[in-house]
């Protein structure tokens, strides 16, 4: 095999490529070739690439890796993505059960264009008593917590169209306080009325994204935890809306919001050594 068929999809703006690797075409390190073709000029371009693999006891195991070719935790969007795949490609139904790592997930079709997934509860949540970042006064109420992985959350008090966000979250991802492996970073404005706006600067991208759903979710804790909103929240990304559900102890939670099918098509192989 000389070339391997990929879906490019996206939620919300969030944009990945998806390969089918149930014949173990990638069972090695590829991080060179998956960060060539996630590169945005030299390749087909995306947030992250996913495996969907063959797993006992579930539909299937998705491999998430970040653009930078990496292996990351848990990709919120992805992985809603990657359950629409899979209903395509009929490894699943309307529901889909599949292992990340080791942790098992639930997802569910709300409409042909509208997945949900089930999250399991947060963790390592941090207020700004614990959060020593000598901020200026534009930044107020930072707030951390694990969704799967690392978000550092906070309110922009001017308008957030004008803030730099590369700069911004490049300073706050590499903060002493997060070493060594670091945080994503996500910029809330607030709102009178509507849905609460965010941009947020991913880890592993090393830029902002258009959306994030573990980010989503870690504005929907904050949004509960710090402002007492209930559930559900609406977090408003530059590429779309996202929902987030939640009981008050986090042990229910989960994410929904539109799924994209771009376009699909064949990317060369290396030759075999």
């Amino acid at each position: 095999m000389d070339k391997i068929h990929f879906y490019k999809m996206h939620g919300a703006g969030n944009d990945f490529i998806l390969i089918d690797n149930r014949a173990g075409i990638f069972t090695g390190d590829a991080t060179a070739l998956f960060r060539r073709w996630c590169h945005r000029r030299l390749g087909v371009g995306a947030d992250g690439l996913m495996l969907l693999e063959n797993a006992p006891g579930v539909d299937f195991r998705l491999v998430y890796l970040n653009s930078d070719g990496r292996p990351a935790e848990m990709c919120g969007n992805g992985a809603r993505c990657a359950v629409a795949l899979a209903r395509r490609i009929g490894l699943c139904g309307d529901e889909a059960v599949f292992l990340v790592g080791k942790t098992r997930y639930r997802a569910q079709k709300k409409s042909e264009t509208d997945i949900s997934l089930y999250m399991p509860p947060p963790k390592d949540i941090k207020n700004s008593d614990w959060l020593k970042l000598d901020l200026p006064p534009e930044f107020s109420r930072p707030f951390f917590v694990n969704t799967g992985v690392p978000h550092l959350v906070l309110v922009y008090k001017g308008e957030l169209d004008d803030l730099n966000v590369a700069e911004w979250g490049r300073r706050l991802r590499y903060h002493p306080q997060f070493r060594p492996a670091g945080t994503n970073v996500n910029f809330l404005c607030l709102p009178e009325t509507g849905p609460v706006r965010a941009r947020v600067y991913e880890r592993g991208v090393e830029q902002e994204t258009l959306a994030c759903g573990t980010g989503a979710v870690a504005c929907g804790i904050y949004l509960n935890r710090v402002l007492g909103r209930p559930s559900p929240v609406t977090v408003a990304y530059p590429g779309g809306i996202l929902e987030v559900e939640f009981n008050p102890d986090f042990s229910e939670l989960s994410l929904s919001g539109p799924v994209v099918f771009v376009f699909e098509g064949e990317l060369p192989l290396p030759p075999a050594d």
